[in-house]
């Protein structure tokens, strides 16, 4: 099961984490030049049911850790920095789940659209699943391709998925929900890596909605190098 583990600065008992929560003093901009191929690849159009986590339908995963990081305001303009150049090489790998906030232990995204709060998951750290389970997704993959899903939303909302490394929330959304609406969505997200700081395959996640919490779900079936 993902725990999110992140090999540097864990004391003997840490358990690994799932998300690390970062706040910064970010506009909020374009993020068309920031998603590889485009933030969205395509609409999924089916309904996505409380499907359990393979393995457990009550898997243990460790609760997240947060990481305070304040930067400056980047204009919009800038964005396109975080390109990501290509060609690419798209390798698959077996679809595997990597966040479920229905299990996670810290409970669903709360609003972040009133702020620039937002969660960075390293979905290439190699520890990041529990039981010796191997990290398919290398720390160096440019860009994910994943299945977003959203469920239990308690008001109307959408997800914002961009580089782990970006100061610019973008304005495009990744998938889009009405309350209690389960729903999800296929797409194609650049990531940070390595070379960009202490990143591996990172990715944030914003739940842009201004009132209401949801759970999020990525299954990742590839990535880019």
């Amino acid at each position: 099961m993902p725990t999110g583990r992140h090999s540097k600065g864990q004391a003997e008992d840490d358990q690994g984490l799932t998300r690390r929560r970062f706040l910064r003093a970010a506009g909020v901009g374009t993020a068309g030049a920031m998603v590889a191929a485009g933030a969205v690849a395509g609409q999924a159009g089916a309904q996505v049911e409380d499907a359990a986590v393979p393995g457990g339908s009550a898997p243990k995963i460790p609760a997240r850790r947060d990481v305070v990081r304040v930067g400056g305001q980047q204009a919009a303009a800038d964005a396109a920095a975080l390109a990501v150049s290509g060609p690419l090489s798209l390798h698959t790998i077996s679809p595997q789940r990597y966040l479920d906030t229905r299990f996670d232990g810290g409970g669903p995204f709360p609003p972040q659209g009133g702020g620039t709060e937002f969660f960075i998951f390293d979905f290439g750290d190699p520890d990041y699943f529990a039981g010796g389970v191997a990290n398919e997704v290398p720390p160096e993959a440019r860009a994910i391709a994943c299945n977003l899903t959203v469920t239990g939303g308690t008001s109307g909302g959408n997800l914002r998925a961009f580089p782990g490394n970006s100061d610019v929330i973008p304005l495009v959304s990744s998938v889009n929900w009405v309350a209690g609406q389960t729903v999800a969505n296929f797409a194609i997200v650049a990531a940070a890596t390595p070379n960009e700081g202490d990143f591996q395959a990172s990715v944030g996640l914003f739940n842009a909605s201004t009132r209401g919490s949801v759970h999020v779900i990525v299954d990742i079936s590839g990535y880019f190098l």
